[in-house]
């Protein structure tokens, strides 16, 4: 049983490889899971060779553990940070990985997982430490990643959604605490005070259980800050007033230009209803537009007072109103004329219309 358990692990790694390798359209994200997944894949295929690695490879399977925590680390980062590259600097997350490597090619060393008296056994003890250390560090980061990003959905999007809310991730990094992390923790008492916790290791059933939820919401993640295509609406841009006017003249063409590009927007708005599209997002509307998101968000946050997600769903309110009142829409439900403005959850559409109105929709339409 614990060897078809692996090897279920391993061809669903291997899977996983060759998926987000092929997926189109290409992104970054993508090789990240990708690498995780092929991290995964040597590791578990380790298990069922008949020899153990360090006899014929020194530094073993063991250094590109380390490689686990910066793959799933910079997975979260490809889809929570706004336009996301690496750097030269983000190398410095291969030192674990090389240092440890390197470190055991220079000395004798044993499988990471046998106990001997051995000067030797005393280095596993330290790299299952640094190694547990490393992901907690990596967990705690990507935690800080989803805080972050989730508190500035209503910045970006005008509703919560499978793809934007990024809640499977959630759920991921729950996992990967309570179950992976155990059973490595476990594996470390065991190597450091030689104390048997469980008989068995449960941790090529927690890696495929892990590998299969990956696979199975990372197919359907798309990428979250992705432009919309321009639908030709007149150009928003900016226009920089003048360095060489003085301090009043100067803060009075910044207002002139906050101004113009509030009543562009609220034109767009007007005219071409995108928040009809229930994915619609400052992206799009930066896209169209033609100017940078984070300008955008600074006139809607200065000349609105709201964010974006309150502006958009303001617009989806007054439409609402309107098509309750119209007698061309008298056919639709409340919620169908709901859909139809761009809302995607009836509990979202009701509170935020009672937020709007101080009425539920039902009481709003017996009372017009």
């Amino acid at each position: 049983m614990y060897e078809i358990v692996t090897v279920v692990g391993l061809i669903q790694a291997v899977f996983g490889v060759l998926i987000f390798l092929t997926k189109r359209p290409k992104h970054i994200s993508f090789s990240f899971l990708a690498g995780w997944f092929a991290v995964i894949a040597v590791f578990l295929g380790s298990f069922l060779l008949p020899f153990q690695v360090v006899d014929y490879f020194k530094p073993g399977i063991f250094p590109i553990l380390f490689l686990l925590g910066p793959c799933l680390y910079f997975y979260v980062c490809s889809l929570t940070v706004e336009d996301f590259t690496l750097h030269y600097r983000d190398l410095t997350h291969l030192l674990p990985f090389l240092m440890v490597s390197i470190h055991r090619s220079t000395i004798p060393v044993l499988p990471i997982l046998e106990r001997a008296e051995d000067p030797a056994y005393f280095y596993n003890k330290l790299y299952y430490f640094l190694f547990i250390l490393s992901l907690l560090i990596y967990w705690l980061y990507s935690v800080f990643l989803i805080v972050r990003y989730r508190t500035r959905i209503p910045l970006h999007f005008s509703n919560y959604t499978r793809n934007n809310s990024l809640t499977w991730i959630v759920f991921v990094l729950l996992f990967f605490l309570f179950f992976f992390m155990a059973d490595f923790v476990s594996q470390f008492v065991r190597i450091a005070w030689d104390i048997e916790i469980k008989r068995f290791s449960l941790l090529p059933l927690n890696l495929t259980v892990f590998v299969f939820i990956m696979i199975l919401f990372g197919i359907n993640q798309t990428v979250v800050y992705q432009p919309k295509k321009k639908i030709g609406y007149p150009s928003a841009e900016v226009r920089q007033p003048d360095d060489s006017l003085l301090g009043s003249q100067r803060e009075k063409d910044l207002d002139e230009e906050l101004a113009r590009l509030n009543n562009v927007i609220v034109d767009y708005l007007v005219i071409k209803k995108p928040y009809l599209n229930p994915e619609f997002n400052l992206d799009q509307m930066a896209s169209d537009l033609d100017v940078s998101r984070h300008r955008l968000s600074q006139v809607i946050n200065t000349g609105q007072n709201k964010n974006f997600h309150r502006l958009i769903n303001d617009y989806r309110i007054k439409e609402v109103k309107e098509r309750l009142i119209d007698p061309a829409y008298s056919h639709f439900s409340v919620l169908g004329i709901a859909f139809e403005c761009g809302f995607n959850s009836k509990s979202a559409f009701n509170r935020i219309f009672k937020e709007e109105t101080g009425l539920t929709p039902s009481e709003f339409k017996r009372v017009t």
